[in-house]
This record gives C-alpha cells, sequence and structure tokens, in this order.
C-alpha cells in the first residue's frame, strides 16, 4: 500500500493535477461543458483534451466523482472533491453505500483546492468503479469528530456510459506497455 500511496503522490506533482481538477471545476461551472465533452445524464465525459480525459459528476452540494485518465502515463485513478477537510498523505476511511451493498473505502488526501473542496483519491480502483458501473446512486460516509458522519452522495445516472466513452478514448490513446528493463519509482 506504500508504493500505491508513493506512486499518487508521485503522480499529482507530476502532472499538477490541482490545476486540472481545477480547471474542469472552473469550466463545468462558468462555462458548462467542455466544447468536446459529451454529457451522460448527470456525467459528462471529456475524451479529447491533450493531457488528461475524464468522466465525471458534480453533485448538488457542489463535490465532484470522477475518473481520470492519463494516456501518457498509461493510468487511471479515481477522484472525489468535498468540502470534508483532510491533512495531505493521511489515508482516511469510509463507507461506500449503495444498492448493491456498503463496502468499507480507503481515501488518500491530496490537497486543498483553490475553490476549498479537498481532494482524495481512492486507493482501490476496481471496488470504485465497479460500485459505479453497477448503481444509480452512491453516497460515501466519513467519519467525523465526536461520532458524526458526512455523506456525500451522488447520481450515477449515464456513468456507465460516460465512463466507456471516456475509457474507450483512453485505451487507443494509451502507452503501449513497453518491454524496457529501465527502473521506475513508484
Amino acid at each position: 500500500m506504500f508504493l500505491l500511496q508513493r506512486g499518487v503522490l508521485m503522480f499529482f506533482k507530476r502532472f499538477n493535477i490541482n490545476k486540472i481538477f481545477m480547471s474542469f471545476i472552473v469550466a463545468f461551472y462558468f462555462y458548462g461543458p467542455y466544447a468536446n465533452a459529451q454529457t451522460n445524464g448527470s456525467w459528462i465525459a471529456e475524451t479529447e483534451s491533450k493531457h488528461f480525459l475524464y468522466a465525471a459528476t458534480v453533485n448538488d452540494s457542489g463535490a465532484l466523482l470522477g475518473q481520470y485518465c492519463f494516456p501518457g502515463e498509461g493510468s487511471c485513478i479515481w477522484l472525489v472533491g468535498m468540502e470534508i477537510p483532510c491533512n495531505k498523505d493521511d489515508k482516511y476511511h469510509g463507507l461506500a453505500n449503495s444498492d448493491i451493498g456498503a463496502q468499507p473505502l480507503e481515501l488518500l488526501c491530496d490537497t486543498q483546492l483553490d475553490n476549498g473542496l479537498y481532494r482524495y483519491v481512492f486507493t482501490d480502483f476496481k471496488a470504485v468503479d465497479t460500485i459505479v458501473r453497477r448503481d444509480r446512486r452512491l453516497g460515501i460516509a466519513i467519519p467525523l469528530a465526536d461520532g458524526q458522519f458526512r455523506v456525500v452522495r451522488f447520481d450515477l445516472e449515464g456513468a456507465t456510459r460516460a465512463l466507456d466513452t471516456m475509457r474507450s478514448a483512453a485505451d487507443r490513446r494509451m502507452k503501449p506497455a513497453g518491454k524496457n528493463t529501465r527502473d521506475q519509482l513508484l
């Protein structure tokens, strides 16, 4: 798990994900969906960007849930942006609840964004991907101080189609895994 955490942090530093995430928020709220983005239910899929592709949704409270793919690196991640404060590089536990059941999830805090949201990365990509693709609504409960919980909810209508559209474009642009023997920092 340490390697995953370290790899995610290096990934953010290399691609300045903060600017990427903020550009999505600004564009979504002030200009509507990007010109190249496709809307599917409550989700939007961006498939034309040079640096990253995404399928994401914003809930009624302004929280964001999305899958972001970086074809140049050959990787994708699930992110959530919400008002729940966190400390950079700390891990937090959440409970995902949907029609298919409840499942514990681990989130890695990345940073606070300029708009006040805190960005978290899910450490179990497959678990989040499965939940989002199989259900109509997702609630994520995060424990707070004094025995309280904050719950963020997302509408998943159109998620599968948006994810499939984005991933299809990402897969066409992903760098093939080479057979080189160079060292990597993960």
